[in-house]
């Protein structure tokens, strides 16, 4: 979700934490924290200050790892007392050997109260019955750190870090591990669906909440904001599409077909317009991928009938009725050949451009969209 814009009002006028930028006198360094820690402990929430106490435990106290640990399962209320404390000297960006000393006194406490959570924890799980993690939710849990990388990029682009043209979430899918399927990529759809409709109305600018939160937004944002959900739909839908067309692969009825289309070239997929092809195997036999010489009517895979390959070549096609057109909106017009042969012959007729004969030749950025 992209940040909105929050508006932060206080009461107590803040401090100018600059002017105490390269403070080192343990007096003065004490008298610093005299005249801010007012201001933090009556103006800063309580979960902010221990969100900040409990960073510098783990990256800035110099504990030991295992003590460290330990503290961190310790609840927000054990924290509360020294947090206006360690919140102060972090924003000051100093801290006197005097707080020092007193930090390491709450540590034992600290450790004590970690303790006693990780007990009760243990001796919970003893008595409590095993969970079984449904099959959706472990799918959830292995996309989750894909889906928390693509939120990233949403948060980068919006603070003018990234543009969309450098968001790729089909190349991330890829090369994600574990293997993204077509459940996992309906899942992370699903993830960012509500994310999609809200862009959409922020893109149509007519909410007046919308407006407001969204106000830092410029028309050109607002429009690679609804573009990022849109390349996330379309890089799930070429992972659907090209794991359902894999799966539905017919098994050759003779080991040989597997070997006739070793040799030919062709796109597995193309997310510019969400496409899959069909199994190179589709191709042998099939009555219409260009127009056959000789059809065979009832679909039996007959020798001598339908589409053959030869290397990287289709052969007896007929060469007279075997003809290509050029699409001129493919993004608008490839949906018209996703149906029927008749519905595709008739889309095809449709087309106006220059017709031109086939030579049978396939390449590695042949699609295979249907066979008949």
């Amino acid at each position: 979700m992209a940040k909105r814009k929050t508006k932060t009002v206080y009461f107590t006028p803040e401090p100018d934490w600059k002017k105490y930028e390269g403070t080192t006198d343990q007096d003065a360094m004490n008298k610093a924290y005299q005249d801010v820690q007012y201001f933090v402990r009556t103006e800063i929430k309580d979960k902010d200050k221990i969100a900040m106490t409990r960073k510098w435990v783990k990256d800035d106290s110099g504990w030991a790892q295992e003590d460290i640990v330990t503290i961190l399962k310790s609840p927000d209320w054990v924290f509360g007392p020294t947090s206006t404390t360690i919140y102060s000297w972090k924003k000051l960006n100093f801290i006197s050997d005097k707080i020092l000393e007193h930090l390491e006194k709450r540590r034992e406490e600290w450790i004590y109260q970690g303790g006693r959570v990780i007990e009760e924890k243990l001796a919970k799980a003893e008595k409590a019955p095993k969970k079984v993690v449904s099959i959706q939710e472990r799918m959830k849990e292995q996309v989750a750190d894909l889906c928390g990388d693509l939120e990233g990029f949403l948060d980068d682009m919006v603070d003018g870090e990234k543009n969309i043209k450098e968001f790729d979430p089909f190349k991330a899918m890829q090369i994600y591990q574990p293997e993204i399927k077509g459940p996992h990529a309906k899942i992370i759809k699903d993830e960012f669906a509500p994310g999609y409709s809200e862009a959409l109305e922020v893109l149509d600018w007519k909410d007046e909440d919308l407006k407001e939160a969204y106000e830092h937004f410029d028309v050109k944002m607002r429009k690679a904001f609804v573009q990022y959900y849109e390349t996330i739909n379309t890089a799930c839908d070429t992972i659907i599409k090209t794991k359902a067309t894999t799966r539905k692969a017919r098994k050759p009825k003779a080991r040989s077909k597997d070997a006739i289309v070793k040799k030919l070239k062709f796109q597995v997929n193309d997310p510019q317009f969400a496409l899959a092809s069909l199994p190179a195997t589709d191709v042998v036999y099939a009555n219409e991928v260009y127009k056959a010489k000789d059809i065979d009517p009832k679909g039996l895979d007959r020798p001598g009938t339908g589409i053959m390959v030869k290397g990287t070549t289709l052969t007896e096609f007929n060469p007279k009725e075997s003809i290509q057109k050029t699409l001129r909106k493919p993004a608008e017009m490839l949906p018209w050949f996703e149906a029927g042969k008749q519905k595709c012959k008739k889309s095809f007729d449709t087309l106006t451009t220059t017709p031109t004969k086939m030579n049978g030749r396939f390449n590695e950025h042949t699609i295979i969209l249907k066979t008949f």
